[in-house]
């Protein structure tokens, strides 16, 4: 049972298993890299807020704007979060999917008598 095709499978496999490895790794980080960016992103409109002077809406409307950086940053952290977890579950239906085709190989070779 052991053709090119099935090596080959198999391989893509193990390598896709590596890369959900890594990818899994990758989103740890990029989770620890948003929740600092939310809190950087509180923390300093929380100060410009308090540091503004004049009606709520004014200190609202400052404190946004000093803080607009921190927030795009925030939200592009988010972003990334969210791009990774749907990578990992790419990678996690492509796996499925070479595990049918190996699993249909294998059924059509041990079908054929080949593979005993």
């Amino acid at each position: 049972m052991s053709t090119p095709e099935n090596t080959r499978r198999v391989t893509h496999l193990a390598d896709l298993s590596r890369e959900l490895d890594q990818a899994v790794m990758d989103l740890g980080r990029y989770e620890d890299m948003a929740v600092e960016a939310e809190a950087d992103y509180k923390l300093a409109h929380s100060h410009a807020m308090k540091d503004a002077a004049g009606p709520m809406d004014l200190r609202k409307a400052e404190a946004t704007i000093q803080c607009d950086e921190l927030f795009r940053t925030c939200g592009k952290a988010a972003a990334l979060v969210t791009m990774q977890r749907a990578h990992i579950k790419a990678l996690h239906t492509r796996i499925d999917v070479g595990r049918t085709l190996q699993a249909t190989a294998r059924a059509e070779v041990n079908l054929t008598g080949l593979g005993t």
